[in-house]
C-alpha cells in the first residue's frame, strides 16, 4: 500500500506541474515535428520513388512505426540513468537511501511522472495528425491490435527503465556514466526503428533488433506490421524475458551499491 500510494502522489505532483508549466510541452512537441515530422516526408518522397512500396512494406505502415518510436520515446525514461548518476555524484544518494522509501521504486515512478502528460498530449494529438494525412493501416484494424499494444508498451516501458537504471547505477562504480548511457541509447535507437523503420532491416540487422534487449524494448514499433498478429506472443515473450533478466541484473547492482554506500558513508 505503501508503494501505491507513493506512485500516486508522485504522478499526480509531477503530471499538475506540468499541466501548470506547459513550456516544456511545447519544447518536446517542437522536438518530436522536428524528427519525426522530417523523418516522414523523407520517407514518403523515398516511397514514392519506389512506387510506394519497400521490401513489401507501405509508407502508412512505416510512418506508423516511426511514429509510435518517436512517441515512447517523449516517456525519456532513459533519464533514469542521469537522474542517479546526479544522485551519486552530488551525494544526494545518502540522503536518499535514508528515507523509509525505496529508492528505486521512488526514481522509477519519478521518471514515469515526468513524460507522462507529454506522452499523452504528444501521442492523443499526433496520432489524430497522422491518421487525417496519411490514413490507418490496416494492421491497426485487427482485433489483436490494442491489447497487445497495450502489452507490449507496458513490458517495453518496464524493460526500458530497468535497462537505463542498470547504466545508473553503474555511477557507483564508474561515476560519469555518460559513455555507457551514450552506447546503450544509440543502440536502442538504431534497433528500435527509429530513423530506419524495422521492416527496412537487413536480415543480419533484424535478428539482432529482435533478440536483443535494445531492440526488444521498442517492439511497440513492430506492432503495425502485419506479420505482428501471428508473431505477437514470441516477442511479447522476449520482452518478458529480457525484463526479468535486467530486474534481477537492477536488484543486484542495488544491493550492493547499498551496501558500498554504508561502507564508505559510515
Amino acid at each position: 500500500m505503501k508503494a501505491i500510494r507513493l506512485a500516486h502522489k508522485i504522478l499526480r505532483t509531477l503530471v499538475r506541474d506540468r499541466m501548470y508549466y506547459p513550456g516544456r510541452l511545447l519544447i518536446d512537441t517542437f522536438s518530436i515535428v522536428a524528427r519525426c515530422g522530417v523523418l516522414l516526408v523523407l520517407y514518403w518522397y523515398v516511397f514514392r520513388l519506389n512506387n510506394g512500396i519497400i521490401n513489401n512494406t507501405t509508407f502508412i505502415v512505416a510512418a506508423w512505426s516511426m511514429f509510435f518510436y518517436f512517441a515512447f520515446s517523449v516517456f525519456r525514461l532513459r533519464d533514469i540513468s542521469r537522474a542517479i548518476m546526479q544522485d551519486v555524484q552530488s551525494g544526494n544518494i545518502e540522503v536518499l537511501f535514508s528515507k523509509p522509501i525505496s529508492y528505486l521504486s521512488y526514481r522509477m515512478w519519478w521518471q514515469v511522472g515526468e513524460g507522462l502528460y507529454p506522452f499523452l498530449v504528444i501521442s492523443f494529438f499526433g496520432a489524430i495528425i497522422l491518421a487525417s494525412i496519411v490514413g490507418i493501416p490496416a494492421t491497426m484494424s485487427t482485433y489483436v491490435f490494442i491489447p497487445t499494444l497495450v502489452l507490449v508498451f507496458l513490458f517495453g516501458a518496464i524493460l526500458s527503465l530497468a535497462l537505463y537504471a542498470t547504466v545508473g547505477l553503474l555511477a557507483f562504480w564508474i561515476e560519469d556514466v555518460s559513455p555507457l548511457f551514450w552506447i546503450v541509447d544509440k543502440a536502442v535507437m538504431i534497433l528500435g526503428g527509429s530513423y530506419l523503420p524495422v521492416a527496412l532491416f537487413p536480415n543480419f540487422m533484424y535478428k539482432i533488433a529482435l533478440y536483443s534487449p535494445f531492440g526488444a524494448s521498442q517492439f511497440i514499433t513492430h506492432t503495425v506490421y502485419g506479420a505482428w498478429a501471428i508473431e505477437w506472443p514470441v516477442k511479447i515473450g522476449i520482452q518478458i524475458f529480457w525484463t526479468f533478466v535486467f530486474v534481477i541484473v537492477v536488484s543486484i547492482l542495488f544491493a550492493k551499491a547499498r551496501k558500498k554506500v554504508s561502507v564508505n558513508g559510515g
